[in-house]
């Protein structure tokens, strides 16, 4: 049960943190860019000394860490300059050993999350993520998700389904240290 009400919490705090985030120029009638990331180059790196990881964002991204919430979920902002577009990554503590996430895994402590086209995301040599669409509110309803378990933590990566190719792109890039 408690896993049940850390797992969500954080989805409500994702919720929370994506909106005023990503939608704080919402009311505004200057529509954004779109920008074909399929074709961006990753030039700058970013590094994470906290939780160990690199990465590649595209040059004119920002990132920021938002200190922890009160369940331990810390968020890692990945945005262009003027906050159109983002990846978000929240890690939180995760006390359960599991080397694989599953549908019905996540399903069990978020079992009102729609998931749809779910393919297993291979992380390291022994560990199985699992990336998929979903209902996110906080991305209009329509998001793209990478979910994995590694030492120790639950990391939920998020965007919106349109910035699927930057995602992918992005999480290319991705190494433990």
């Amino acid at each position: 049960m408690r896993k049940v009400a850390i797992v969500a919490g954080i989805i409500a705090a994702i919720a929370l943190t994506s909106y005023a985030i990503f939608f704080r120029t919402a009311g505004t009638s200057a529509e954004p860019t779109e920008v074909d990331y399929s074709t961006v180059l990753l030039t700058k790196p970013y590094t994470n000394d906290t939780f160990h990881f690199s990465l590649s964002i595209p040059g004119n991204f920002v990132t920021r860490q938002l200190e922890a919430d009160e369940s331990g979920a810390t968020t890692v902002l990945l945005e262009s300059a003027d906050q159109a577009d983002g990846v978000q990554v929240v890690v939180t503590p995760f006390d359960e050993d599991i080397s694989s996430l599953t549908v019905e895994r996540i399903q069990q402590d978020v079992p009102d999350l729609v998931i749809t086209d779910p393919q297993p995301v291979q992380i390291g040599e022994n560990n199985t993520g699992l990336a998929f669409k979903s209902n996110n509110d906080a991305f209009d309803g329509e998001s793209r998700e990478v979910w994995f378990v590694f030492r120790g933590n639950l990391y939920q990566i998020s965007t919106y389904e349109r910035l699927d190719p930057l995602l992918k792109k992005i999480f290319s890039t991705w190494k433990f240290f």
